[in-house]
């Protein structure tokens, strides 16, 4: 019992001064000695970094075996323990969500600036093809539509001769020679637009139908997809092709990651101090957009002002009161949490499947473009036989002219 009490107490004075290396060894050491139920609990909560509540039960169980009450507060020194621990944990886990990133956009920079080209003209050359199949049911929209606003514009002057006649007829005297024959013209007149109104309406339901099938046509349907998708491609290849990037050496790019890494976990805005959040956001964001364009001085300086007195005083050596720490202890698992789902999501992204598959990304880059030009010339083939198709008029003859016009 002495020698559990004495590690007890051991671990509970690490607590204090902050050095996990102890608590740890002390665990382990506790862990091989016969211990009861209380001791057992107290490693727990030890193991799941929840400090401040172990030391409160280390002192508990220390003043029941000796007699003695302690009645300082090393809570406090727990729980700052503790949200240092989780300080730790968050900064590893956003420096390794931060290296996905960082590696998943350089691979699309390089992908757009090795394949861009290739890409664009394939693109270009679907929605050709495809703007083709797509105009032949546009076309016979186009006609039914025609009749049918010519049938309506027919109608249209059928109402106004109607409206006329019918002006001029209530205007004449009943008994004039001239009204039974003004009468049965306006009679047939109302009869020819009854069924006017007929046909234009049967045109009209053609011509809905006509649009419909237009509309829902699949080739209507991969026009839109494909001319959306080659506009969305033609933004994001010019973005890349205008972003600023400084030419490195491979051993300045080591150097870069290992700048970028010091200096994020000196201004990291989740574990600063609430005041300083704001500070510490507008800094962080400056460190990549320095890190995105690869200027490794600018990230230099930024590292040399945070290590030279500017940096961040974290919230477990700034916050002193228990309800505040617990409070941010909270949150931070919360973050921590966050961080562990979306570095699990990363990982399954495709770019660091293709990148696991293969040792050298230009292999793979040269594969897909030697791809890229095979589809292009399948799609170029495919537009040359459509046109070679497509008859021949002969313009010379007079049958040309009388069946256009």
């Amino acid at each position: 019992m002495h020698q559990i009490l004495k590690r007890l107490e051991l671990i509970k004075t690490s607590i204090t001064i902050e050095d996990e290396e102890i608590i740890e060894l002390q665990v382990a050491k506790l862990s091989t000695m016969p211990i009861d139920s209380d001791v057992q609990n107290i490693l727990t909560k030890l193991s799941k970094s929840d400090y401040g509540s172990a030391v409160v039960e280390i002192e508990n169980y220390i003043a029941r075996f000796s007699g003695v009450v302690v009645y300082e507060d090393r809570e406090l020194g727990g729980l700052k323990l503790e949200l240092k621990v989780l300080e730790a944990r968050l900064q590893e886990l956003s420096e390794e969500k931060n290296e996905y990133l960082n590696v998943i956009h350089e691979f699309n920079v390089q992908y757009h600036l090795h394949l861009g080209g290739i890409i664009q003209k394939i693109l270009n050359l679907k929605e050709e093809l495809l703007f083709a199949s797509m105009q032949k049911k546009k076309d016979i929209f186009e006609d039914i539509k025609y009749e049918y606003e010519s049938l309506k514009m027919e109608r249209d002057s059928l109402k106004s001769q109607k409206k006329d006649k019918e002006k001029e007829l209530e205007d004449m005297d009943e008994f004039d020679d001239g009204y039974d024959e003004l009468y049965e013209e306006l009679q047939e007149l109302k009869n020819v637009l009854e069924n006017k109104e007929e046909e234009l309406n049967k045109k009209r339901k053609e011509t809905k139908q006509a649009k419909e099938e237009f509309e829902e046509d699949e080739a209507t349907q991969e026009y839109e997809d494909i001319k959306r998708d080659s506009e969305e491609f033609s933004k994001e290849y010019e973005e890349v092709q205008k972003e600023e990037r400084l030419e490195i050496s491979d051993e300045e790019k080591k150097e870069l990651k290992i700048l970028f890494r010091k200096a994020s976990k000196l201004c990291h805005p989740d574990i600063v101090s609430d005041e300083l959040k704001e500070q510490a956001n507008e800094i962080m964001q400056r460190l990549n957009e320095a890190n995105s364009k690869r200027d490794i001085n600018a990230v230099r300086k930024i590292l040399a002002a945070l290590e030279s007195g500017n940096g961040f005083i974290v919230a477990s050596d700034a916050i002193n009161d228990k309800d505040l720490l617990r409070s941010k202890i909270v949150d931070i698992r919360d973050t921590i949490y966050q961080n562990e789902i979306d570095i699990e999501v990363i990982k399954k992204d495709e770019v660091i499947q293709i990148l696991n598959d293969y040792e050298d990304v230009d292999d793979y880059f040269n594969r897909l473009e030697t791809e890229l030009e095979t589809e292009y010339d399948r799609l170029k083939d495919s537009k040359d036989k459509e046109k070679r198709a497509i008859p021949a008029v002969d313009t010379d003859t007079d049958n040309y002219w009388k069946d256009e016009f």
